[in-house]
């Protein structure tokens, strides 16, 4: 886990600074943009992300169980890479031609609720592109056992470009036009840095070793493609096909205004995403090499740590609604209840650890994409249900439901078949705990001062949660590094801590 540790803490710390500086986007965009602006970025991210996806073929998953049969540095690979970028060039094609098929019926029906979309509807082409490329260099270079640097763009790089973009736009030295085009050019530069990091590096080879791939190899990276592609396509219309559907049925307008909501609750997820990075990489590994033993302790370790962060994180938002709500604008009242349900939603993902890794590097990894089909089908049912009814609120509900099933199924699905369990009684005292922080939250008088409400809640939150998490040795990491902040501290101030 020592690796693991250290890039998942790196990872994470980057990805918080993005958050940071994303949550500053966000507060200066509400005063600058209006809601159908905000939506049409959050359209734009979301229709590319879904083309970019179907545009890898499912290579993605190929590269996360294979490549570790690939690899030879000093025969670059076995030319790994040329086939995977061959695969998403095909898989762009593709993507181009049916968006030109769908183009007609896109403008048709968005031309009046979401005109912006309309205008801007041709950067969808570079942004599939670059988008598509990324995905296919970033996992292939996550198996090269660095999973930072495409954290670092696109969590950090990103919402600093992104913050500047809006720093000119408030300046009036752009327009919204060109803000747009900037901001699509900040989408794809990830993409363009790693391939010159991979050159530089002297990764980056594009000759191809065909016979390397004999027929049992290739029938399985076809499946696995194959697979990947539905599996990967699924995954990713879970998380926009809410944004897809109240744009449908509601516009650009208030997909804006569900957009920042949920950008406040998908904040405890950051520590989960830089872990499952790496990890995937040991996983695949480990499964290689039948260790079920390194795989049962990653979970277990995952599990807790990733529920220690994103509980404390969870505590602390729901706390402060009264604060929140003070720096959003009148338009965004409301959003409480949909802050709450993606966060609880993501509370859940959090607890289950790397399970999607687990699976998905397995040779069960098709259970993945068989219960994805289903809760595609599903939540789109519900979604057609629910956002009539109740709006931006009844898209968190079924974002709520859908992610908790998933989990149940992983969960169960790994314990029944690989004796496979990630929780255990330090969980319940995790829960305990957070529980005993929440209900001090909830009864701390509330300041006049927004500042020092927000700075003495959050500080007594922490010090208790911390804390007794600390004093319960809830996380075997998290009580290292608080024992070596101690001895740091003791031999910095001498007797303090006597």
């Amino acid at each position: 886990m020592g690796v693991i540790k250290r890039q998942t803490i790196k990872g994470s710390i980057y990805s918080y600074l993005g958050v940071a500086i994303g949550f500053i986007y966000t507060l200066i965009s509400l005063k600058l943009l209006t809601p159908a602006q905000i939506g049409l970025t959050a359209i734009l991210m979301a229709v590319s992300a879904m083309y970019a996806q179907f545009s890898t073929l499912g290579f993605t998953k190929v590269t996360e169980r294979m490549f570790p049969y690939f690899r030879d540095k000093d025969k670059n690979h076995n030319g790994f890479l040329f086939i995977s970028i061959a695969v998403g060039l095909i898989g762009f094609i593709i993507s181009v031609v049916t968006f030109f098929l769908l183009k007609p019926s896109i403008i048709e029906n968005n031309l009046e609720k979401s005109p912006l979309l309309v205008e801007y509807i041709w950067y969808l082409i570079p942004l599939i592109f670059f988008r598509m490329l990324f995905m296919m260099m970033d996992t292939y270079n996550k198996m090269l056992f660095d999973s930072t640097t495409g954290s670092i763009l696109n969590d950090f790089v990103f919402r600093v470009g992104t913050l500047s973009l809006l720093g000119a736009f408030f300046m009036n030295w752009i327009n919204f036009s060109q803000f747009v085009f900037g901001y699509s050019v900040f989408i794809c530069f990830p993409a363009v840095y790693l391939a010159g990091l991979l050159m530089y590096r002297k990764q980056f080879s594009l000759q191809p070793k065909l016979d390397f791939v004999q027929t049992p190899l290739r029938k399985e990276m076809i499946s696995l493609s194959v697979f990947g592609l539905i599996g990967g396509l699924s995954a990713v219309a879970l998380k926009q096909i809410d944004t897809i559907f109240l744009n449908s049925y509601s516009g650009l307008s208030m997909v804006g205004i569900y957009n920042v909501s949920f950008t406040f609750g998908t904040i405890i997820l950051v520590p989960s995403v830089a872990l499952g990075k790496i990890s995937s990489t040991f996983i695949a590994d480990a499964w290689k090499d039948k260790d079920m033993k390194t795989i049962d302790d990653i979970y277990y370790k995952s599990s807790i740590n990733q529920l220690f962060a994103a509980l404390l994180l969870f505590i602390l938002m729901v706390t402060n609604f009264h604060n929140i709500f003070k720096i959003l604008p009148s338009q965004y009242a409301g959003g409480e209840w949909v802050i709450v349900l993606i966060a609880l939603s993501n509370l859940i993902v959090a607890s289950t650890g790397v399970s999607v890794q687990i699976i998905g590097t397995s040779h069960k990894f098709k259970i993945l994409t068989y219960s994805s089909i289903i809760l595609v089908a599903l939540s789109a049912v519900f979604y057609m249900i629910f956002i009539p009814l109740w709006g931006i609120i009844g898209a968190a509900f079924v974002s709520l439901l859908s992610v908790s099933f998933a989990s149940i199924l992983r969960i169960f699905y790994l314990n029944q078949n690989m004796k496979l369990f990630p929780y255990r009684i330090t969980h319940l005292k995790c829960l305990a705990i957070g529980l005993l922080a929440f209900a001090i939250g909830k009864v701390l008088p509330i300041q006049d001062n927004f500042l020092i409400d927000l700075i003495f809640r959050c500080s007594a939150i922490s010090v208790v949660y911390i804390g007794l998490c600390y004093w319960f040795d809830i996380s075997t990491e998290m009580t290292t590094i608080g024992n070596k902040l101690i001895i740091l501290l003791k031999t910095r101030w001498g007797q303090l801590f006597k």
